[in-house]
């Protein structure tokens, strides 16, 4: 019988079902260490976040209370200070209620942002975020340019306006190469909950560093000869605390209160940093893990003594992702490599060694590693050992289900009447591309697997004019000379038979294959 290609046939209707089954199972693939690891990085934004609400908190406060004391002179200021005030809270707030609606989708209505429950979920955030009737993505695009374009215009200092465009920019991701459609698809397409909570969370990071730097400016634009100092405090602002390997880390190291007529110096282990730097300081991020560095600031007091003023701080600088799965499905095929991706966080691949309970396990390149189970095994787990950057050992470990390979299809391999070549599983056929075929193929191509097999014999199967059988035999891959001169002699419309197929899988084993091929000469 000929291979039927109706797309609602019950073979067609298994693959639609088997590929469902798959993008479940590659969901269900997220690691539990990946996603606490984004909790982690979530939380320590949160941190900085605490952190960059109270530096602002100062600095309004001293904004208002120069008001209070020469509304006159200050009032052009204060007010912007409020609708900086009033524009970053509107913002911020507007995200936080985006972070809460994805979580409410993926845990229902009783969902809290600070203890998610389905952290893999891959669909809530593209609802939110990228619904084609009322998706946010874009809406919120368009709120971080608006804000950071009316933000840069309060800032007189181009230096400043620069860090502010800098730290809001939009810029279209891109991965594995290739550039997402646009920002809110490369952001927040097929992105477990827990990672775009975290980058929501970094949004929000951002623009209360971005409303500090206003203050300063604000602040710094009012003659301030008047008004006597009375704290000096180190602070660093970076402009952001999570970086991916390879990313240079960016803070700048500056004083709370500042003399104009002094230049402070600034000291970063040891060394100075030069002045034309303008107390911005790079840090390197070529290893994943945590990172710290410190110093001091010197400046002149009133009489004449040197002050000192002591700082320290800590960035992560993280992979682009974390992981253990296999690139199909959560399971392994005995007596094949199995390419598998490996990686534990803050941990150079170089440094993870994996094992397998049965088989063999070797490392491919970078983070992909390949599993050969052997062909009698129903289950294999696979161990990762490694060594943080703290000094202490990490052992991950998973189970992994074992299969036998599903049987493989034969089939011929031609070339149409435009040059390109294609797989003929039955049907009609030009007799010139059979004549060219040089024999019978056969692998196992449904969709997910492609993997061939070697095929070692196969018998055509020819009727005479009586309807008598005539079966002639091939003891390998190609056609016999026997079988070409009766191809060559059938005519229009005449049908033979491939059957008896015997191949052998990428294990050595032999398999008779069940599949018929029709071939129907045209």
């Amino acid at each position: 019988m000929a291979v039927s290609n109706n797309p609602n046939s019950p073979r067609q209707k298994m693959i639609n079902l088997m590929y469902l089954v798959f993008i479940a199972m590659m969901a269900l693939n997220v690691s539990s260490e990946v996603l606490d690891g984004f909790e982690l990085v979530r939380d320590s934004l949160q941190k900085s976040i605490e952190d960059a609400v109270r530096r602002n908190a100062i600095v309004k406060e001293e904004l208002d209370q120069y008001y209070a004391m020469n509304p006159g002179k200050v009032q052009e200021w204060y007010d912007k200070g409020n609708s900086v005030q009033a524009q970053s809270d509107s913002l911020f707030n507007y995200i936080e209620d985006l972070k809460i609606r994805i979580v409410k989708v993926t845990d229902g209505k009783d969902g809290d942002v600070n203890h998610i429950k389905h952290k893999e979920d891959l669909e809530a955030a593209s609802r939110i975020m990228l619904s084609p009737i009322n998706g946010e993505g874009n809406n919120l695009r368009t709120d971080i340019e608006k804000y950071r374009e009316e933000m840069a215009a309060l800032v007189t200092d181009p230096e400043k306006k620069k860090v502010i465009e800098s730290i809001l920019k939009i810029d279209v991701p891109s991965k594995g190469g290739i550039q997402a459609k646009n920002w809110e698809t490369g952001l927040f397409e097929n992105m477990p909950v827990a990672a775009a909570i975290t980058i929501l969370t970094k949004i929000q990071n951002d623009i209360r560093s971005v409303q500090g730097e206003v203050f300063s400016s604000l602040l710094n634009s009012i003659d301030v000869g008047a008004y006597r100092v009375n704290k000096i405090e180190a602070m660093v602002i970076p402009q952001s605390q999570i970086v991916m390997r390879g990313t240079p880390y960016r803070a700048q190291i500056v004083l709370a209160a500042l003399d104009s007529t002094q230049q402070p110096k600034i000291f970063v282990g040891g060394r100075e940093l030069p002045e034309s730097d303008k107390g911005w300081f790079t840090g390197s991020s070529g290893s994943v893990g945590s990172q710290t560095f410190s110093g001091y600031i010197e400046l002149p007091k009133a009489d004449g003594s040197i002050g000192q003023y002591n700082f320290s701080e800590t960035y992560f600088v993280t992979e682009q992702t974390a992981t253990i799965a296999p690139t199909l499905m959560n399971i392994l095929y005995e007596s094949i490599d199995n390419d598998i991706e490996i990686a534990i966080p803050g941990v150079p691949s170089n440094s993870v060694k994996a094992s397998i309970s049965a088989g063999t396990m070797r490392q491919k390149s970078g983070n992909v590693w390949t599993a050969r189970p052997p062909s009698d095994s129903k289950k294999v787990s696979i161990t990762l050992t490694a060594t943080v950057t703290d000094g202490r050992p990490v052992s991950i470990s998973k189970e992994f289900m074992v299969r036998q390979l599903p049987p493989a299809t034969p089939y011929l391999l031609y070339k149409d009447a435009s040059g390109t070549t294609r797989k003929f599983k039955g049907g009609s056929i030009s007799k010139r591309s059979l004549v060219e075929t040089d024999g019978v193929l056969a692998a196992i191509d449904d969709g997910i697997l492609d993997i061939p097999f070697t095929v070692t014999g196969f018998e055509l199967t020819f009727f005479d004019s009586m309807g008598n059988a005539l079966p002639e035999v091939s003891q390998s891959s190609a056609f016999t000379p026997r079988q070409k001169e009766i191809i060559r002699n059938l005519a229009r419309n005449k049908r033979f038979y491939i059957t008896r197929v015997k191949a052998t899988d990428p294990g050595g084993k032999s398999q008779s294959l069940t599949t018929t091929i029709e071939v129907i000469v045209n």
